[in-house]
């Protein structure tokens, strides 16, 4: 019997291990909770995030029911008319509340084959007003915002773990994530892939994530690629109990580039089927400072390769690279200084400065960039990276 019970055991972990590419470590949350083992799991975890940004991590204790809850809804709100579901969507707030049709991947002109739904914390007016948050959008229906909630907490009450894990690895208090995103601007999104993109149309292309680290629960379909650090494109598919997780960019450069923010893309195999997931974004607070740290720093060659910068400024740097932000926003930007002290560390974005230049926002020094890089006779003589999207042939498959 017990023979029996063994080999039962070892076929399931190969079939969770199985779903899972070899190349994508493997880390399990039981030996996080088993004193004994604990250290050994943030070793694992910090090797993970060194090397391609990305980890599997099983037996996390998640309500699954939570989860099927959270796609019946998604499934019943994306099936709406376009127009119903518009009704959802403010430009106003950059794709970071209520629906929104689509957007494309960071340095891609592209539009990505998708739609998305954000939310964020359901907090009183005057803390919203305190921390500067904006109001979640919901459709009239009360068992979407019901199952969303209910998922953005359960996701909210683990990452607490992760949190800490993270900060052990790199050598802070325990606590150090936590303070800054305790309050933070932290974002569940709700993403719908829908059947049959175009040819060579990707649902998702390649990109990082803004974020500190992102939680993302098993999807409803197959779709999800990593890139490993053989620069290989791995197929995962998330199993029962498990999540992915991700380094961000907001990590990556808080460590310096200690941690690596793990490049990802979503792709169909064009057979007809869609697929709905739930991403779970961590951030810091607006105001909190993201500047490399000294132990980071010393650890990756004593020079430091990453802007200072707020969580704030990072944020709406990707938003106008992403094409979401209104004029506001980028005013904020250009004002902001961060492009400047990207330049000087050679990491500013050509789409975020030609974006910022059509704009009239541009300072003397992204200016005097774009000049450099487009020499002749001092106007910019390329066609702008940055997406348009045209929401009324969104779905239009014939364009």
């Amino acid at each position: 019997m017990i023979k029996k019970l063994i080999a039962f055991i070892c076929l399931m972990s190969s079939v969770v291990f199985a779903e899972i590419d070899a190349t994508i470590p493997v880390i399990d949350m039981d030996e996080y909770r088993d004193p004994e083992t604990r250290d050994k799991f943030i070793t694992e975890l910090y090797e993970a995030f060194q090397d391609v940004g990305f980890v599997a991590v099983i037996n996390t204790g998640v309500d699954q029911q939570v989860l099927d809850d959270a796609y019946a809804a998604l499934e019943e709100f994306y099936h709406h008319p376009f127009d119903e579901k518009m009704e959802s969507f403010d430009p106003e707030k950059a794709g970071e509340r209520g629906y929104t049709p689509g957007e494309s991947a960071k340095g891609q002109v592209e539009k990505d084959f998708k739609e998305f739904y954000s939310i964020g914390r359901e907090v009183d007016p005057l803390r919203q007003e305190r921390l500067g948050l904006w109001e979640n959008v919901w459709p009239e229906s009360e068992d979407f915002q019901e199952a969303l909630t209910t998922l953005y907490q359960t996701l909210e009450d683990y990452k607490v773990q992760f949190e800490q894990v993270i900060a052990r690895a790199i050598g802070v208090e325990e606590n150090f994530f936590t303070k800054m995103t305790s309050e933070g601007d932290i974002l569940l999104r709700a993403i719908h892939y829908p059947a049959n993109p175009l040819e060579n149309q990707l649902w998702a292309a390649e990109h990082t994530d803004i974020n500190l680290f992102t939680i993302l629960p098993r999807a409803t379909a197959k779709g999800l690629q990593v890139q490993n650090k053989q620069g290989e494109w791995i197929k995962v598919k998330v199993p029962e109990d498990a999540f992915i997780i991700n380094a961000g960019d907001m990590l990556e450069n808080i460590t310096n580039g200690e941690f690596h923010s793990g490049l990802h893309r979503v792709v169909a195999a064009n057979d007809g089927y869609e697929r709905y997931s739930v991403v779970y974004f961590v951030h810091p607070k607006s105001e909190d400072r993201l500047d490399p740290l000294l132990g980071c720093i010393e650890r990756t060659g004593g020079v430091q390769k990453y802007a200072n910068a707020t969580r704030l400024e990072l944020l709406e740097e990707r938003l106008v690279d992403l094409g979401l932000a209104p004029f506001s926003m980028m005013k904020h930007l250009a004002e902001s200084g961060l492009m400047e002290r990207l330049i000087d560390l050679g990491r500013a974005s050509l789409t975020v400065m030609l974006k910022l230049s059509e704009e009239g926002l541009a300072s003397e020094k992204v200016l005097e960039e774009l000049d450099r890089l487009f020499p002749k006779d001092g106007t910019i003589t390329v066609e702008p990276t940055f997406p348009v999207l045209d929401l009324d042939d969104y779905f239009d498959t014939e364009e």
